[in-house]
């Protein structure tokens, strides 16, 4: 029979202090044994490639990944994105002895990889396979490297996937930051600046890309890591091999990275975003210092105790005590061959920015009043000191390493360097150099959210300068309006009022409702069949419903009000916003109702499907102008020409022709239209009843 321990007993126990027991400050520890680092062998081919090669057999993988020095920086200023296309399309284009379809299937059968890519300063292609299959997939590798194909229907992809990049840009707000800084920094036409636009991509021709490769990709500019379940020598001399028709480039001379301008200016900077409930706050300066300037460690140090992390000074005071932010972070930059930069950021509700903003100047200025604390001190070396060990724990990170210094011409031990740098760093070096390199007075400020919330203006902080983030469009600028082109505009738009029934019938519309059915095409030319209803109350109330065979999709706007399915992402709805508020004024009814709000101008007579038409441009108060179409013999609406910026893709140019015009309550509307973008068949509407002023109650748009 087990004997029970009675409650008491137990409780008193659990009371008592263990006599035995140490307290966790008095326990010693064994001294850790020491830590050998893998070293990475170092051979140079005869063409002037450098390998570094690394064992493990650990795993029968090998992996290989090179370095080539060239990148967007050195891309042509109206030709920017033509270094990450080029990088692109070295892979999906495939060989001249290879389709990149091709490749895909080769590799997919024997699970391996094969990767291109061209960043801000240097290029790089990697390969990963298991052991059995690594001759296959290095001649793979090498073919992509050296003989490229380049096919033009890879580039045009390639570049309507950078469009699609460049429509969305604008969706997320630390993404706005982080662009417009740097343009604050450098300047817009710094090649570290530049932004990709549809005018730079449609300049890339397939001699840009092809000349770009063979501007920088030769052996003699290319650092291949290798680590993997291989013996060495016998590595090296296959990718001998392999790489033995590539000629070196006797003359070739690496390209430097541009110099930092020196920008030393006050400045508050705006770019307005009104979709966030949240501010998006960047501050800050050039840097001053390469990565082996030996002040770099103290300045390590310093970033440590101003923003590194959980125990930094903007964590514990901007907030954890104040409250002021979801997010604070920052850092004091440095590269290996140009200075970075600094910078602190802080994510805060609207209606704190401007406080926030001082707040983090608040810190910054702080740290050039005094030394840091022993506390922070111990705390802001141990979090690199105590991570060092990690820098080794995989052969990938170790021949990276290598490569870096190699390409950059540092000691192989600089990290060691580093090390014993932080470990001498005093709280006297933190405090000279935070007075050195800290410049709250140069700092350059940007707020990327809805000014109509914050707190304060922003102009408590010092004069404000907005920033346009209007994506610009590839279209002709409009000719310069004239009083006789404005003119001649307001008599077209009210000869085509009249023959779509007159104004008296326009303004008797309170109400109206269009059934019909929308056919479209995906991007990937399927056909979806769509039964469409739109419910509109005059002049701001709207219900959309499209019935797709996935199920229903309702959008309803009640003034400012929009309300959308929970499969919208939130970022979109400033976009969809917008395009609803824009399709309303194409719409031939809503625009004859409202014709006195919107500006016109008469811009000349064109052909258009075969009839002669008198062209205007309508801009609306809200949303986008177009251009309509008007047939000079009827004077109705043949068609309609606007951008329209796509969810998932550029903004496109986009036609609209208009037919089966039919009477409905004194008023001429088209029953049908058919929609081209780019050129290209894009869907067709076909309207199978409208009822004006009948049909539509206020229940619909709650």
């Amino acid at each position: 029979m087990k004997k029970r321990i009675p409650l008491f007993a137990l409780t008193l126990a659990l009371a008592l202090p263990a006599w035995g027991q140490k307290h966790y400050t008095d326990i010693t520890y064994p001294p850790l044994p020491d830590f050998i680092i893998p070293e990475a062998e170092r051979v140079e081919l005869d063409n002037g490639m450098i390998l570094f090669l690394i064992e493990d057999h650990q795993l029968p993988l090998i992996s290989m990944r090179a370095r080539i020095g060239g990148g967007a920086v050195h891309e042509p200023a109206e030709k920017v994105g033509l270094a990450s296309v080029t990088g692109e399309v070295m892979r999906t284009g495939g060989s001249t002895s290879m389709s990149g379809d091709e490749i895909n299937e080769r590799l997919e059968r024997i699970a391996a990889s094969v990767e291109t890519f061209i960043g801000s300063t240097s290029g790089s292609a990697s390969m990963s396979t298991l052991k059995e299959h690594v001759d296959e997939v290095l001649a793979i590798f090498a073919d992509v490297l050296m003989h490229p194909a380049f096919p033009e229907d890879k580039i045009e992809l390639a570049l309507t996937q950078e469009k699609s990049a460049v429509s969305r840009r604008n969706d997320d707000a630390r993404s706005i930051a982080y662009r417009e800084f740097d343009e604050l920094l450098y300047g817009s036409d710094h090649p570290l600046a530049r932004s990709t636009e549809y005018a730079t991509l449609d300049a890339i021709k397939r001699e840009d890309i092809v000349a770009f490769h063979n501007r920088f990709f030769h052996p003699n500019n290319v650092i291949l890591g290798v680590w993997g379940d291989f013996d060495t020598a016998k590595m090296a001399q296959r990718i001998k091999e392999r790489f033995a028709e590539w000629p070196k480039k006797e003359d070739f001379v690496r390209a430097e990275t541009p110099a930092i301008p020196a920008m030393t200016e006050y400045g508050v900077n705006l770019a307005r975003k009104e979709d966030v409930t949240q501010t998006t706050i960047l501050l800050g300066h050039p840097g001053e210092l390469l990565l082996n300037d030996p002040d770099y460690s103290a300045v390590r140090v310093m970033n440590q105790v101003l923003s590194g992390g959980f125990s930094s000074r903007l964590f514990q005071n901007v907030r954890d005590d104040q409250g002021l932010a979801y997010s604070v972070f920052g850092s004091y930059t440095g590269s290996y061959d140009r200075p970075g930069d600094f910078y602190a950021g802080v994510m805060t509700k609207s209606k704190s920015t401007v406080e926030a903003a001082r707040s983090v100047l608040h810190e910054i200025e702080q740290m050039r009043v005094a030394p840091p604390s022993e506390d922070e001190m111990v705390q802001a070396k141990d979090s690199y000191l105590n991570a060092f060990v990690f820098r080794f724990d995989t052969r990938s990170e170790i021949v990276s390493r290598m490569m870096t210094y190699e390409y950059y011409g540092y000691p192989k031990d600089f990290l060691h360097q580093v090390k014993s740098g932080i470990e001498a760093v005093s709280a006297d070096d933190v405090h000279r150099v935070s007075r050195q390199y800290l410049k709250p007075d140069e700092v350059q400020i940007l707020a990327v959210g809805n000014p109509e919330e914050f707190d304060e203006p922003l102009s408590a902080l010092g004069p404000v300068q907005e920033i346009d983030i209007t994506i610009p469009t590839d279209e002709e600028p409009l000719p310069e309006a004239t009083e006789q082109t404005l003119e001649r505009g307001r008599v077209v738009l009210g000869d085509v009022i009249e023959a779509l029934g007159g104004q008296a019938a326009f303004d008797a519309i309170e109400t109206i409702l269009f059934k019909g059915a929308q056919s479209m095409k995906t991007p990937d030319n399927m056909e979806v069949s769509i039964d469409l209803e739109i419910a509109m109350q005059y002049p701001d109330h709207l219900r959309l419903t499209q019935r797709m065979p996935m199920g229903e999709f309702v959008i309803v706007r009640k003034g400012d009000t929009f309300t959308f399915p929970d499969m919208i992402p939130q970022q979109m709805h400033a976009q969809i916003k917008k395009e609803i508020i824009s399709s309303l004024w194409r719409d031939p009814a809503y625009l004859g109702a409202h014709a006195d709000q919107v500006d016109v101008q008469f811009l000349g007579r064109e052909e258009f499907d075969g009839n002669e038409a008198d062209v205007l441009q309508i801009t609306p108060p809200t949303g986008d102008g177009f251009k309509l179409y008007v047939d000079t013999a009827t004077m109705l609406p043949l068609a309609l020409a606007y951008t329209r910026s796509s969810m998932g893709g550029p903004a496109t140019p986009v036609v609209e022709a208009l037919s089966d015009y039919r009477e409905v309550e004194g008023v001429m509307l088209p029953f049908a239209s058919s929609t081209t973008s780019n050129e290209q068949p894009a869907g067709t509407v076909t309207i199978e009843s409208i009822e004006i002023n009948a049909g539509v109650d206020a229940s619909m748009f709650e």
